[in-house]
């Protein structure tokens, strides 16, 4: 089983364990909507346990453009997903209203690396629980 962390390219990545709670952690990297559009529908493929998503700023005309697909892939993911965001005119669900909604969202002010260690516990948290061990 693994769990699906996709973030926003960076010059200075925060290290990531590869293991959360017995799951493999895979990282896949998104720098605009189009792209996680795609690394939703992977992730509706390989089906992982969790799926940890980092949004970024976009402008108005992007989520016009590309919100319907993201949407749709948000409510196909078969799996559970937190949603990080630097502040709430960032994320997902103010943008979008899927119908799949996060089981979390953690805006973090104080940096991307704090909003993945917080969505990384949570999603540790509720493996855990799932698993009868917390």
């Amino acid at each position: 089983m693994t769990i699906l962390l996709i973030r926003q390219a960076s010059a200075d990545p925060l290290p990531v364990p590869a293991q959360l709670a017995g799951h493999a952690i895979h990282c896949a990297h998104c720098a605009s909507l189009p792209a996680l559009v795609a690394c939703l529908r992977e992730a509706t493929l390989s089906a992982p346990e969790w799926v940890l998503i980092e949004t970024a700023p976009a402008e108005p005309a992007q989520w016009v453009e590309h919100g319907q697909a993201l949407c749709a892939a948000l409510d196909a993911l078969p799996a559970p997903y937190i949603e990080m965001a630097a502040n709430d005119d960032d994320g997902l669900d103010a943008h979008l209203h899927p119908q799949h909604a996060p089981a979390a969202t953690v805006v973090c002010s104080s940096g991307r690396d704090d909003a993945c260690r917080l969505s990384l516990a949570i999603a540790e948290r509720r493996l855990l629980a799932a698993a009868g061990r917390a």
